[in-house]
């Protein structure tokens, strides 16, 4: 329903004080499988006003986001189908978040470039490995498919959208209207470090372990080679089959998370905190936070901070 009220408020803005013209922007229709009414994931039900046969012509398809089971959903051939014809006829694909899952399935993604929610990165690469995912970038535009990142991206791509087919001007008072910012181009901000413990490798595990509760001191493959009980190049490639990062990759991943966390709840000083996570030079430090992030730090800060 955001995307919903986005368009009918932007059609509104549209013909009464930016083009003064009648024709209206946008017309939203609400499609099911069946026609018959949904709950979404939170208990609302939804009312859709057509069925997948009798929508009549369409330019834009928007998927929503998608919680819960994906399979059930991918699974479903008929509305598969739909989309994949849809697109051959001309019709734009616009997913958010999960709901990129489901345009993929078509086999339509394959070869081209899409985004999804971080999180949901490499199950989306092993679910579709032909489709070139750049998870860091909030909206992907491929022409006749717009993919966007996580839940809230929905209000990137509506705002997205308003411009591609309205105008720049439409969207700047939009932002302005609805308190929305109109700049959020890169994931990466938000993205927070998966710690990935949930395997059965009692080595890797002891080493991660060790890393978790010393990531402020310095140490080397060899040190946890032997906290592991593994010769050292058995441990960078157990531990990177384990995590999907070398030992120091992860100990490079939990010193940016806890400047990270110093940064949102803290007034401490950059270079205070590259020394307290485990860093000397705040310079290379800064460049590193800078290119994990998409922000720099004062930046990083301003934006997150909850003091």
């Amino acid at each position: 329903m955001g995307p919903k009220d986005i368009f009918t408020i932007a059609s509104m803005e549209w013909g009464k004080t930016i083009s003064m013209r009648e024709e209206t922007l946008f017309r939203s229709i609400v499609v099911s499988l069946d026609g018959k009414p949904v709950t979404s994931f939170t208990g609302t039900a939804i009312s859709p006003s057509n069925r997948l046969d009798t929508c009549g012509p369409l330019d834009l398809i928007f998927i929503p986001v998608i919680y819960g089971n994906l399979d059930s959903l991918l699974a479903q051939k008929e509305l598969v189908e739909w989309l994949y014809a849809m697109s051959q006829s001309g019709v734009i694909i616009c997913a958010v978040c999960a709901g990129t899952f489901l345009a993929a399935q078509t086999g339509l993604l394959d070869g081209r470039t899409a985004t999804t929610h971080w999180g949901l990165a490499d199950q989306f690469q092993k679910c579709f490995p032909r489709v070139v995912l750049n998870k860091e970038k909030m909206i992907v535009d491929e022409g006749e498919f717009i993919t966007a990142g996580g839940v809230t991206a929905y209000l990137d791509l509506s705002l997205y959208i308003t411009g591609r087919f309205g105008s720049a001007e439409l969207v700047s008072m939009l932002s302005k209207l609805l308190l929305i910012d109109p700049a959020r181009r890169l994931q990466t901000p938000y993205k927070t470090f998966d710690y990935h413990t949930g395997h059965d490798d009692a080595a890797v595990l002891r080493a991660q372990q060790w890393l978790l509760n010393h990531s402020e001191q310095s140490t080397s493959l060899a040190r946890l080679a032997d906290i592991a009980g593994l010769e050292p190049r058995t441990l960078n490639r157990r531990f990177k089959k384990a995590t999907g990062n070398t030992p120091l990759e992860y100990l490079q991943n939990l010193r940016l998370g806890k400047a990270r966390t110093m940064l949102e709840t803290t007034s401490n000083s950059f270079e205070s905190i590259t020394l307290h996570v485990g860093y000397e030079d705040v310079s290379s430090f800064r460049r590193l936070f800078t290119r994990s992030t998409g922000l720099s730090p004062s930046a990083y800060r301003k934006r997150f901070s909850i003091k």
